[in-house]
């Protein structure tokens, strides 16, 4: 069954109306050529219920659904942010956005580190990442979307975080007791060269330097293991 995140609908009675969502509609029409009796689930973003439906009518403009069923979305789990410098191409940058969505990461801030070859991102590419996010989101029945920015360098961020920081490549060869703090975990991944001092000047005091394991990974799998090592500290 597919989820759609969509933020704006109506409830009435036993059926809930979609309107101003073009892309919903066309998704159901074109892509999965959903026929009357098709059934789906809506969830508003960040609401703590789930709407399991199926499709009664549709036009160009609107659909309308019987609500089958309302089913709690599942539990809040910690949050847990990451800290990305940007790599060095937009294809990597896609896919680990994609799984960080996945795994469960709430906020996510792209920095371009002093090795990072992509120095900016703009509005399209911003916007291209959104809909990668909802598009994961949905196909991982995750709660939320992430939160996504740009920052331009890590002092600029207010919250007091104990950094964790995975750099490649590392030399370091242990993997951090992070579960002790006392303060929020921000995992920071570098850039494919590796972060420089003047990037680790950057950081607060009393971060940790981190590795997985021996391996020399590359950054898109080295930021996905260390996503979910996080969220599983975490939870």
């Amino acid at each position: 069954m597919q989820l759609f995140i969509c933020p704006e609908f109506q409830v009435t009675g036993n059926q809930l109306i979609i309107k101003k969502n073009p892309e919903l509609i066309q998704q159901l029409r074109k892509v999965l050529r959903a026929q009357m009796g098709y059934q789906f689930a809506v969830q508003a973003p960040e609401a703590t219920e789930r709407y399991f439906l199926r499709l009664q009518k549709r036009s160009d403009q609107e659909l309308q659904a019987e609500i089958v069923q309302i089913l709690p979305a599942p539990a809040k789990a910690p949050k847990t942010w990451m800290l990305l410098s940007l790599p060095n191409k937009q294809e990597k940058l896609e896919l680990i956005i994609q799984k960080f969505t996945e795994i469960g990461i709430d906020e996510i801030y792209l920095w371009a580190s002093e090795r990072s070859v992509l120095k900016a991102i703009n509005p399209n590419k911003l916007q291209r990442l959104s809909k990668i996010m909802q598009e994961a989101t949905e196909q991982s029945w995750n709660r939320s979307l992430p939160k996504l920015s740009f920052i331009e360098a890590p002092q600029t961020l207010h919250q007091e975080w104990k950094f964790i920081v995975f750099d490649l490549p590392s030399t370091q060869q242990h993997t951090t007791s992070s579960k002790a703090s006392a303060l929020p975990l921000l995992g920071v991944v570098g850039p494919e060269g590796g972060l420089t001092e003047r990037d680790y000047q950057s950081f607060p005091e009393g971060f940790e330097r981190a590795s997985l394991w021996d391996s020399v990974l590359r950054m898109e799998t080295a930021a996905i293991i260390w996503a979910w090592k996080l969220k599983n500290l975490k939870n």
